[in-house]
């Protein structure tokens, strides 16, 4: 008999591109191949002068895409995107999809697998490989955050994949290839723009998803492949880095133990 109850998923993949037309067609390129499950595909331009938002249009027509005349930053540019999708979609589940990733066949349907088998799974991360070295793990289980050192590092990351996390587990889950239900992120308000224009706003949103009793889950099925790029701007700079430390202390005082802190 089947469940009358039962939602049926609607998946909106969100995708952030900044001054980056290429990356951006080639991500899509590789995403919009995947034939199930069907989903909707947003592109925020977050202010490229670039042609970007133009050039996907011509080359994606089924995309709906948005040019914002400013850079909003990451946080807000995905609120802003999200926001967007609901509106006109109405999905159970939010797709935020870095722009210079290209994904496996199985990576949409492998994020959404965990949602679908109960429990409290809020969010789920895939697992990335690093494009130019496709045999090395950029991402092998979320991120591990020290405190005391005042660094995160990606669990795995530069090892050779030998499928040594290979194993679906809790994680805390980063931004660039991470499935949410819909419902959670307006409840949790999304991500805090205070993080804004960058980081470390997707893993602030993935400890509060989990303090508020739901579960970040790796998903090691779900592979994509990282290029690591700034879609803020290009490369490491000063403001860059004046923007990761002041964004650190504010991370510091809402997650860390007193202890930590100290």
């Amino acid at each position: 008999m089947a469940d009358t109850n039962r939602v049926e998923e609607n998946i909106a993949v969100i995708m952030l591109t900044f001054n980056q037309r290429d990356l951006t067609l080639q991500a899509l390129a590789s995403l919009l191949a995947i034939q199930n499950p069907p989903f909707y595909t947003i592109v925020w331009d977050n202010g490229s002068q670039d042609g970007t938002a133009e050039a996907v249009h011509e080359a994606f027509p089924q995309v709906l895409v948005h040019h914002h005349p400013s850079n909003l930053g990451v946080a807000s540019g995905r609120n802003a995107s999200a926001d967007l999708a609901i509106k006109r979609w109405n999905p159970t589940h939010l797709l935020f999809l870095d722009n210079d990733m290209l994904v496996e066949p199985d990576f949409v349907a492998a994020l959404l697998r965990p949602f679908t088998e109960g429990g409290e799974v809020g969010q789920t991360q895939a697992k990335l490989r690093l494009m130019h070295q496709p045999d090395r793990l950029n991402d092998g289980g979320g991120v591990q955050i020290n405190f005391l050192l005042g660094k995160t590092r990606h669990v795995g990351y530069g090892e050779i994949d030998h499928g040594q996390y290979d194993s679906t587990k809790r994680c805390t889950a980063c931004g660039g290839a991470t499935m949410v239900r819909s419902d959670l992120f307006q409840q949790l308000g999304g991500f805090d723009p205070t993080f804004d224009p960058f980081g470390p706003e997707d893993i602030d949103f993935s400890l509060r998803l989990q303090k508020a009793g739901y579960q970040a889950q790796f998903v090691p099925r779900a592979v994509a492949y990282h290029m690591v790029s700034h879609t803020f701007g290009k490369g490491y700079t000063e403001d860059y880095a004046r923007h990761k430390s002041r964004h650190w202390f504010v991370f510091m005082r809402r997650h860390a133990s007193p202890f930590q802190q100290l």
